[in-house]
């Protein structure tokens, strides 16, 4: 871990199922790097997620560097924050961008209602999201999702990232996003 960053933190939205925690087949990983963890969640809510351990230590580290500030961005809207003890995670109750649905993958008007949330949170400067239903952006053509993120924000200030359902969020994507939140506190006027 390097020093604490003097730049605002960049917004870090995080998709819990498919995003942070992979989801398993028949309840059993399909990825060896994911571990089982009790959520510490009420019902409606699963009783356990599937995260990797190595995933969860460089988000801490994104977190502690205050190079984000992450912002739950899922259907379970208030609930995720039970995951934070669970998993380990660090900074306190993460905000909120309030769906109030647990349809995540609703599409209002082809306006992805997580698009909606984040909209209510950041206008144009530079944020993150890790989603399963952003999809590959090298893949055409796009999902509903990514395509509602780019035409609301275009895609010079935003880093979206595609996570695959079954294994969540890796370390070699938590370096990408350090990548993108690096370059932008180097950046003229940052």
């Amino acid at each position: 871990m390097s020093a604490k960053s003097d730049a605002t933190p960049i917004p870090f939205f995080l998709d819990v199922d498919g995003g942070l925690c992979g989801m398993p087949f028949r309840n059993a990983a399909v990825w060896l790097e994911l571990e089982r963890f009790p959520t510490l969640a009420p019902a409606p809510y699963p009783p356990h997620a599937w995260v990797s351990r190595a995933t969860v230590s460089a988000l801490n580290d994104l977190v502690d560097e205050r190079l984000i500030e992450p912002i739950w961005c899922t259907s379970w809207d208030a609930g995720a924050n039970h995951l934070i003890s669970a998993l380990g995670l660090h900074g306190g109750s993460w905000r909120i961008a309030t769906l109030g649905t647990r349809q995540g993958d609703l599409m209002l008007r082809d306006n992805w209602i997580k698009t909606l949330a984040i909209s209510r949170i950041v206008k144009s400067e530079a944020f993150v999201m890790v989603d399963d239903l952003l999809g590959d952006e090298s893949t055409r053509p796009w999902t509903p999702q990514r395509r509602s993120m780019d035409q609301t924000f275009g895609s010079a200030n935003s880093l979206l990232l595609g996570t695959k359902l079954e294994r969540g969020l890796t370390v070699a994507e938590v370096l990408r996003i350090r990548e993108y939140v690096t370059a932008r506190g180097e950046g003229p006027g940052k």
